[in-house]
């Protein structure tokens, strides 16, 4: 199977791990994703999967229009990311972009070879 991890997929699911680790960081930087992203791959890739990521600067621009009342572009020590609004909370996340997940995407987000690439 082939499966595609879009940017806001891969936002949200970190925003997601950060926030039940540390209720106030709201912000993940596109280096942290970049590297978060390496390794889901890497883990999907070791079970045969193979996935496709839309990570693009065109994509990351469809992902501020689509969602702008979830997500904005911000810079925070000097590096730059994604930050929830301030309305949004972890369980509007979980609703949006959980939901839909293939059981092999989902289990990915969560590895903790992941999540050692997140700042909480």
């Amino acid at each position: 199977m082939c499966y595609t991890i879009r940017i806001e997929d891969l936002a949200a699911n970190a925003l997601i791990e950060i926030l039940a680790k540390n209720e106030d960081k709201r912000f993940v930087s596109y280096k942290e994703l970049d590297e978060y992203a390496a390794v889901i791959v890497k883990i999907l890739h070791s079970h045969g999967e193979k996935v496709v990521l839309l990570l693009s600067r065109e994509n990351t621009g469809r992902m501020f229009r689509n969602y702008s009342n979830i997500f904005e572009e911000k810079t925070e020590d000097e590096l730059e990311g994604i930050s929830l609004k301030d309305n949004v909370q972890i369980n509007d996340l979980i609703q949006q972009f959980r939901g839909y997940l293939a059981l092999n995407v989902f289990l990915a987000f969560i590895d903790k070879r992941a999540l050692a690439k997140l700042r909480f």
